[in-house]
C-alpha cells in the first residue's frame, strides 16, 4: 500500500508508544490509533495485522540507526571518535528500545530475517568494511590482518548475535554488555601478547 500522511502518523505513533514501554504487548492498536489521530480500522486497512505494523516499526528504527552510523562514518572526525560514536549509538538504542523489538533486530525472526539480511549485506557490512579499511590506513587496525579475514570476522559476529535468542533481553536490562562485547570485538580478551603460532622474529 502506498505510504501516505496517515501511514506515517501511525508509524510515528507506534514508535513513540513502543519506546515508552518495556512490554509492547501492552500497547494496543486502539492506543496507537488514538495517538495517531486515526481509527483502529485505518490501521488494519494499512497494515492488516499488529505483527505487520511491528515489522514496519523495526524497519524505521533500523533505518534510523543506519543513517546515524553513516553520518558518523562519513564525518571528518578521527577514527577513534567514529568507533566511539557508533558504539554509543548502539548502547543508546539498547537502552531506548524494549526487548521484543531488539529481539527482532538481533535474532532475526522469520518475518524480519530477509529484510535484516538485505540491509546487512547491502549497507551495514559495507559500512563496517569502510571503517575497518580506514582503521588499517590510519594505523588503528592491524595492517597484517587481511581485509577478507576482517570481512569473515564481521560475518561471524553477525551470525553469533543472531543465534542468541536471549541476548536482546540482556541488552535492554544491561546496556553495558554492548560496551564489554565491543571491547572484546576490538581488542580481544587477552591482556598480554601470546605468540600462539611461534612466529617470533629471529
Amino acid at each position: 500500500m502506498k505510504r501516505t500522511n496517515k501511514w506515517q502518523k501511525i508509524i510515528d505513533a507506534a514508535v513513540l508508544l513502543f519506546r515508552r514501554t518495556h512490554n509492547i504487548k501492552r500497547v494496543s492498536l486502539e492506543s496507537i490509533a488514538v495517538e495517531a489521530g486515526v481509527s483502529p480500522t485505518t490501521i488494519y486497512n494499512y497494515f492488516g495485522t499488529r505483527e505487520a505494523l511491528l515489522f514496519e516499526v523495526v524497519k524505521v528504527l533500523m533505518r534510523e540507526g543506519i543513517e546515524r552510523s553513516k553520518e558518523i562514518v562519513n564525518s571528518a572526525i578521527p577514527f577513534p571518535q567514529k568507533l566511539l560514536g557508533i558504539m554509543n549509538a548502539k548502547m543508546d538504542m539498547a537502552s531506548e528500545l524494549n526487548s521484543e523489538i531488539l529481539k527482532k533486530i538481533v535474532t532475526q525472526d522469520k518475518n524480519t530475517a530477509p529484510y535484516i539480511d538485505e540491509i546487512y549485506n547491502n549497507e551495514i557490512k559495507p559500512l563496517w568494511m569502510r571503517m575497518l579499511a580506514e582503521g588499517k590506513e590510519k594505523g588503528y587496525v592491524d595492517a597484517s590482518v587481511d581485509i577478507d579475514v576482517l570481512a569473515i570476522y564481521v560475518d561471524i559476529l553477525k551470525a553469533g548475535l543472531s543465534s542468541r535468542q536471549d541476548i536482546a533481553q540482556s541488552f535492554t536490562e544491561k546496556p553495558m554488555l554492548i560496551q564489554q562485547l565491543s571491547r572484546i570485538m576490538l581488542h580481544g580478551f587477552v591482556t598480554k601478547d601470546i605468540d600462539i603460532f611461534n612466529n617470533k622474529d629471529g
